[in-house]
């Protein structure tokens, strides 16, 4: 009873407006949870409202931390009294998934559904009023009751206001989520309940094995895709690059297909943290994302193996390998002497963009030049702090520049691209990118963000609709190495350019073994030295067709049904061709007798003769006439023909 009585009084004392800051009752470890809690996403929704973040993952245990001193500052991050009154309203996603699933998570305590119904009534009448959306995701059991429970206390029309999805593809059938900023946390939530996130009009191939690895800007320039932008500034930034076993610790799985997945999908907001640092490279016409970016606590954010993993995991899913299977006897050719190194020649001929005897494509080369080269090379240079020679380097990169049909194959070609891997990021600097007369100021410059936001994401063919110049453009190659087999629709080609559609082939003429006449007598535009054949095939019309008929009166007719044969005769002489004594006549010795069938039974039954007179004078013949009776034969008439 003293326990109820005190969480009473407790929960009667909740108030909406935290300490001033200035006070020392003031906490910010409280005001750092509660933008773990509570955040506002950077873009509004499609009707131009706020969207906030509530995030159930970063709800803490209520045994360590008072919601009732938490709550003011949660209250606080949404929009006041007299932001409600004067606009039109705001919009909430509630992911409530997280704490507690598994065997293993750990699980927090929560305050009872008194407090809930406290902390309801504590909110301000405009706060309650003004909510336009209330998304939830990942619905729990007691979610469900609290809502029921809202829902009688409260207005009749709160339940109205509340849309429910069960996963992040069923939230993207309400609201565009590539727009939202999700804490990794949900992602991984939402990995235990569907296998992917689909968004439709996003999803697709974007930067993983996409059609043209290398996009082309607005300028009709090449130019990196965004993931390779992002990660690799992310990785040059500050000391992550001195980060002890980059490009060779194995990132967390799931989180890199997450990630994967986000690029893909066209994710505007990915957050980068390692340490005290957090980075996000967002649109360049997004100017209200950095404030929210800061409110974001530091365990929301993807770290360096992330970014090193998904630099690697890009190059493996390129869809033609910077080695392809055709140049394995050129790259042995190389590498024959395992002693002597590798020639600076040899290598430039090998990577230059403008070398004319290389065996990789044009694409290849740029990709060498431009990114992986660079990139690996600055690596190395802090070999001291990050322990990553280019031994080490090339010993993690060859395996994802091999993608061959045989795998075998593959693997034999491992030590010798991880051998002239070692050279190139040796001799790059500044020997080798001299040589293929590339700067170092190309590499800065390629990372950098793009000014126009129509270069900020990289295309997505599959979504592009057909015909349309933006895919014609992208989707051009500059080059004939890069790419191979293409698949295109035909129907959708044909049935948006109907001009185009090649002729039908030529049919051929009847002649004039089928028809009787000669084709120059009744067609004038038809010259009589004209063969056979014809590319377009005039119809006949019913004037011509009787002319024809004329020439040849076998066009008009039909041929004639074939002839049945008539059924055979029944000779009475085989019935009657046995004495009186039982012994058989000779004359019917050579007539084959012939049974009659029964329609009721399948076999032959003999007749009497009485009968078959009876039915001869019945059984009609095929044409219809009567069938005149028959005298019997006796049997001293067939011993006198037998004499």
């Amino acid at each position: 009873m003293r326990s109820q009585l005190a969480q009473r009084l407790q929960t009667a004392s909740l108030s909406s407006v935290p300490p001033p800051k200035l006070s020392p009752e003031y906490s910010s470890t409280l005001e750092e949870l509660a933008a773990h809690i509570l955040y506002l996403s950077p873009l509004p929704s499609a009707a131009g409202l706020p969207v906030f973040i509530l995030n159930a993952e970063a709800f803490p245990d209520s045994k360590e931390v008072d919601y009732s001193i938490l709550l003011p500052y949660v209250l606080t991050r949404l929009p006041n009294e007299e932001e409600l009154i004067s606009g039109r309203g705001y919009e909430v996603v509630f992911f409530a998934g997280g704490g507690g699933d598994g065997a293993t998570a750990v699980k927090k305590g929560r305050p009872g559904f008194g407090w809930f119904i406290q902390a309801y009534n504590v909110l301000p009448r405009a706060t309650r009023k003004r909510l336009q959306k209330l998304y939830i995701v990942h619905e729990k059991s007691w979610i469900k009751v609290l809502l029921e429970v809202f829902s009688t206390i409260g207005s009749p029309k709160f339940r109205r206001k509340i849309f429910h999805a069960s996963t992040l593809t069923g939230l993207a059938l309400h609201l565009p989520i590539e727009d939202l900023l999700i804490p990794p946390s949900v992602y991984l939530h939402d990995r235990t309940l569907s296998r992917d996130v689909h968004a439709p009009y996003a999803s697709g191939r974007r930067a993983f094995g996409a059609r043209q690895s290398l996009p082309t800007s607005s300028e009709g320039k090449r130019r990196l895709p965004r993931v390779l932008r992002e990660a690799t500034s992310f990785i040059l930034r500050g000391s992550n690059i001195k980060t002890e076993g980059l490009f060779r610790i194995s990132p967390h799985s799931r989180l890199a297909d997450v990630l994967r997945e986000a690029y893909d999908r066209g994710q505007k907001f990915i957050i980068w943290q390692e340490g005290y640092t957090i980075v996000c490279y967002p649109e360049p016409d997004i100017d209200s994302s950095r404030p929210s970016i800061e409110n974001i606590g530091l365990k929301e954010g993807y770290g360096i193996h992330l970014a090193a993993g998904l630099i690697k995991l890009w190059y493996k899913n390129l869809r033609e390998p910077l080695f392809p299977p055709e140049t394995y006897r050129h790259l042995r050719n190389l590498s024959a002497d395992d002693e002597s190194p590798i020639d600076l020649k040899r290598l430039t001929d090998l990577i230059s963009p403008e070398s004319k005897w290389s065996p990789l494509s044009a694409n290849a080369r740029t990709i060498l030049t431009t990114h992986l080269l660079p990139l690996l090379s600055t690596v190395a240079d802090h070999e001291e702090a990050n322990k990553m020679s280019s031994f080490n380097l090339a010993i993690c990169f060859a395996p994802a520049l091999l993608c061959g049909p045989d795998a075998i194959e593959d693997a034999k070609m491992g030590a010798i691209v991880r051998r002239i891997l070692e050279a190139l990021i040796e001799q790059w600097n500044p020997s080798l990118r001299d040589a293929c007369h590339v700067s170092k100021e190309d590499f800065l410059y390629a990372l950098r963000a793009p000014s126009r936001t129509a270069d900020y994401e990289d295309p997505l063919f599959s979504s592009s609709p057909a015909g349309s110049s933006a895919e014609q453009t992208q989707s051009t190659p500059s080059d004939p190495q890069l790419y191979g087999i293409a698949l295109v629709d035909n129907e959708a080609t044909l049935a948006s350019d109907e001009d185009d559609r090649p002729p039908l082939p030529p049919r051929r003429r009847p002649s004039v073994q089928a028809t009787g006449i000669e084709r120059s007598k009744y067609d004038d535009s038809v010259d009589s030295s004209e063969k056979d054949f014809s590319p377009q095939r005039r119809p006949v019309t019913p004037e011509k067709f009787v002319q024809m008929s004329h020439v040849n009166p076998s066009i008009t007719k039909r041929k004639p049904a074939p002839t049945v044969a008539a059924p055979p005769r029944y000779s009475l002489a085989t019935l009657e061709g046995f004495d009186q004594s039982g012994s058989r006549d000779p004359i019917t010795d050579d007539i084959e007798s012939t049974p009659a069938i029964n329609a009721s039974s399948a076999e032959p039954t003999p007749l009497s003769p009485r009968l078959m007179d009876d039915r001869s004078e019945q059984r009609p013949f095929s044409n219809n006439t009567p069938v005149p009776a028959r005298k019997p034969v006796s049997s001293q008439e067939s011993k006198s023909l037998a004499g």
